[in-house]
This record gives C-alpha cells, sequence and structure tokens, in this order.
C-alpha cells in the first residue's frame, strides 16, 4: 500500500468540497479521477500529496508523491534523456506546451512509486498527448491521473474514481467502462422509478375505490324502505368500519412504501429539427494557394482544402503548426477563400467570445437565436450548465462557463457552417460528452480544429492534418 486516506475533509469558507470515508492506492494501481469541473478534483490531489492541508482526517502516506500540476512552472533542471523523449529543442522554452512537456519529464524522471497527473495534457497537441501515453503506460508506479482526454483514461487506467457531491465512488475498468456502468445504473433507477410509481398509483386508486364503498355504505339505498333500512343501518356501520380499516391499512403501505426518486437526465436536444438549411453547393469552403507567413516565418505554402457541405472536418497537426491560422484566414475573407453564398457561418474561438457582460447566460443565447427558448435551455443543460446558472450575468462567469455559453449561443444560431477552434479545451467529461451528442447530430456543415482524440474518432468524416505548411488527408 502507498498511500491511505481514512475521513478526510476540506471546506473552503462554509462550502464543503468533500469528505470521504477511505482511500488507498496501491503499487501498480492506473486510476483515473473523474468528475464535473468545481468538484474538487485538484483539490484532492494536493491534500492525499500533503501541499494542502485536510480539515480532518488522517493520511498514511508511504513512499514519495511526484506531480504534475496544471499550472506546471518547472524550476529544477531534469534529467536530459527524458527531455529528449518528450520531444523538448533544448532549454529555451516559451509555448504553454513545452512547459507541460518539461512539467511531465520532471516527474517521471523522479522515478517516484506513486505519480499523481493533474490534467497533464494541458496544451499538448496530439504527438505530445500519445507521448505522453506511451509514458504513462510504461510507468513502473502507481498513478492517480485526472484527465479529459477520454481516450488517455481508456488506455491507461483500469480504476475510476468518481468525485460527485463530495463523495468518492470507486468504479473497476476504464473511462469506457465507468460510463457502461453509469448508464446501466440510470437505466436500472428509471426502471426501479416506474414500478414505484406504477405501484403508487395502483394503491392510491385502491384507496380511492375502499373510500368510495365505505361512503355509499351508510347511504340508504333508494328502494329500500326506511323501518328495513333500521335493521341493516347497524350492518352497514360494522362493514364501513371494516372497509374503513383496510383503507386505513393500505394507506400505512403506501406510506411505507420505499420511494424512488427520478433519475437525473438531459432533456433531448433534436438537433435534426432546429431550422438550419443546407448548404447546396458540393463544397461550403474552398482555399487554394493560400500562404500565411509571420515576419520570416512561413506558416502555411500555397496550401488548399476543399470543405465537403454536410460534411465534419477535422484539422490536426502539431502545436504551431498553423490550424488556428488557417481558420482565421477563412473568416477573414483572405482572397485564397471562397465560401458558398448559402453558407451561414458561426465561428468559435476561445480569444474572441462575442457576449454582452451585463446580460444573463440565457438572455445571451436567446438573443438572435433561431430557436426558441426552450431549445436554448435544453441544449444549456446538455453542456452542464444549471438552472441557477441561466440566470447569472456573464461578467461573473468562470471561464468554462463563458465557453459553454458561447457554443451554445453558436448551437442555436441557425447557422448551417460550424466553424470551431479547439471547443472542448478545458471541458470536464461530462459537458465533452453533452457537447459530442450534439455534434453527432448536428445536420449542417463542421470544420473543427481539435486535439481530442475520441472527439475525432467519434464525429470526423474526413480529417486533414497541417504539417510543413501544407495539409494533407489524414
Amino acid at each position: 500500500m502507498l498511500l491511505r486516506a481514512d475521513k478526510i475533509e476540506k471546506e473552503y469558507g462554509i462550502q464543503q468540497v468533500f469528505h470521504i470515508d477511505e482511500i488507498t492506492v496501491e503499487d501498480g494501481d492506473r486510476i483515473g479521477l473523474v468528475g464535473r469541473n468545481g468538484t474538487g478534483k485538484s483539490t484532492l490531489l494536493q491534500v492525499l500529496n500533503g501541499s494542502v492541508p485536510a480539515d480532518a482526517g488522517h493520511i498514511i502516506r508511504n513512499c514519495e508523491i511526484a506531480m504534475i500540476r496544471q499550472d506546471a512552472v518547472v524550476e529544477a533542471e531534469s534529467d536530459e534523456s527524458y527531455i529528449s523523449r518528450v520531444g523538448l529543442r533544448g532549454s529555451a522554452m516559451k509555448s504553454g506546451g513545452e512547459k507541460m512537456r518539461l512539467a511531465i519529464a520532471s516527474a517521471l524522471s523522479s522515478h517516484a512509486p506513486l505519480l499523481f497527473a493533474d490534467e497533464p495534457t494541458t496544451n499538448l497537441d496530439v504527438e505530445g498527448i500519445e507521448m505522453l501515453q506511451k509514458m504513462l503506460r510504461g510507468y513502473r508506479g502507481a498513478i492517480v491521473l485526472v484527465s479529459h482526454d477520454r481516450k488517455l483514461l481508456d488506455e491507461v487506467c483500469t480504476k475510476i474514481w468518481e468525485l460527485e457531491d463530495g463523495a468518492l465512488r470507486i468504479f473497476e475498468g476504464n473511462y469506457t467502462a465507468w460510463m457502461e456502468q453509469k448508464e446501466r445504473e440510470r437505466e436500472f433507477q428509471q426502471f426501479e422509478y416506474e414500478q414505484y410509481t406504477r405501484e403508487k398509483y395502483r394503491m392510491e386508486k385502491a384507496i380511492i375505490e375502499v373510500e368510495c364503498k365505505a361512503q355509499n355504505m351508510v347511504k340508504r339505498p333508494r328502494r329500500m324502505g326506511s323501518s328495513e333500512w333500521m335493521l341493516y343501518k347497524g350492518i352497514a356501520s360494522e362493514q364501513q368500519k371494516n372497509v374503513s380499516n383496510r383503507s386505513a391499512a393500505m394507506k400505512s403501505r403506501m406510506e411505507h412504501l420505499e420511494r424512488k426518486e427520478k433519475p437525473s437526465r438531459l432533456p433531448q436536444v433534436s438537433m435534426t429539427g432546429m431550422h438550419i438549411d443546407s448548404i447546396k453547393a458540393k463544397y461550403a469552403i474552398k482555399i487554394g494557394h493560400l500562404t500565411v507567413s509571420y515576419d520570416d516565418h512561413m506558416v502555411l505554402c500555397d496550401t488548399g482544402l476543399m470543405v465537403e457541405s454536410g460534411k465534419k472536418t477535422f484539422l490536426t497537426g502539431e502545436n504551431g503548426a498553423g490550424k488556428s491560422t488557417l481558420l482565421q484566414a477563412l473568416v477573414n475573407g483572405t482572397p485564397e477563400v471562397s465560401i458558398t453564398e448559402d453558407a451561414r457561418i458561426a465561428y468559435f474561438s476561445q480569444s474572441l467570445m462575442e457576449l454582452q457582460e451585463e446580460k444573463s447566460v440565457l438572455e445571451n443565447v436567446c438573443y438572435d437565436a433561431a430557436e426558441g427558448e426552450s431549445i436554448c435551455r435544453a441544449v444549456l443543460a446538455n453542456l452542464y450548465l444549471s438552472k441557477e446558472d441561466l440566470h447569472k450575468k456573464v461578467k461573473v462567469l468562470s471561464g468554462g462557463e463563458r465557453v459553454k455559453t458561447a457554443l451554445a449561443k453558436i448551437l442555436v444560431s441557425g447557422s448551417n457552417l460550424l466553424i470551431l477552434d479547439e471547443p472542448t479545451n478545458h471541458m470536464d467529461l461530462y459537458t465533452m460528452e453533452g457537447l459530442e451528442k450534439m455534434l453527432l447530430a448536428f445536420q449542417g456543415t463542421l470544420l473543427v480544429v481539435s486535439h481530442d482524440r475520441r472527439l475525432v474518432e467519434k464525429l470526423a468524416d474526413t480529417v486533414y492534418e497541417i504539417k510543413n505548411g501544407k495539409i494533407y488527408l489524414s
């Protein structure tokens, strides 16, 4: 056993982050820690490794713990062989991706028996993520991994910790096995709820029938004379008492009927029913002989791209390859770019979210929407914004909430050509699943830049890679 924690608690102000009875990590464990943004995943890792104190409980650490942090700033020198393996070029580093690679190298070079990795794919491109995956799979110690990369969780983890409502549940298997088990649980909860409501309705109906029968017993039948009724009344009163006792017994049974809550399910969004006009031309976008350079650096060199209408096209490539540059050239109307006349474009970039700060989330999404308020609410719910969140002003939103609001606004805009630049960055797994389902059902044309390998696998009709200034069919 490398680590054990008992009865640990953590609070910030009056808000309890978590209360966990027991945690153990054993040699060889490959654990994925999942939960919505803000549930306390990073805090839990920090409490377990001792960098943040617990408010209650006891933790036994039997080994050194290495840590890869989301906001890693590495000062110590790292093992040169690891620097080479993660693809760094010397010590002069500028990009977030290079800083994260060095943080990974520093943690792995310690050879600690236990590794905590908190969103280690942040700022990494697909090549970097695949290298990280290979290194984690070959790591000799135990691992606790927080990641929004679903494929990484599938390939590395054999156990899932789910942090929800301050409690920790443990599931055997990888991310996909966890998702399947959660779905089975929801289906069983729905079955139990339906059985409960059916039985409750049957008992309520039976009670009403018995009570009606009891009331009728003390009424004189029309054809019965007064003297006859006087003789029968005593018998009827006794029978009524027996029936009333039956009613009371049935009410008691219903009160003791084990209550089953309706399982929470997201409202279904029918993307096929949205107001989206199809693009008649075979190609929504044509790019030919596009060259873009900054100072003396050539980003794109005499390259081209054809985006087929009604298809979901993805762009991949290393950090700095020119993916976002290509999208910006497209949106800015560069002469080498031709967009069909009947295309209505919506563009998402995390650096260009046009939201009205003083208006609420719902007001922003409904403003100029092609859909009604009920659809807008359903889309927001599928991006895991709560009913309370809908009435927050944009100026108080977190970065993740702003992203969700901007994406929802695009999805209900009626646009038939969506251009999305890294839409899943910093999203939690639940939101990514919701967005994936909606994009899968989208009937228009998609052009997406993404490092999310599972999103590409599930959605892409065509994948292009930008490499050395050129665009290649992947």
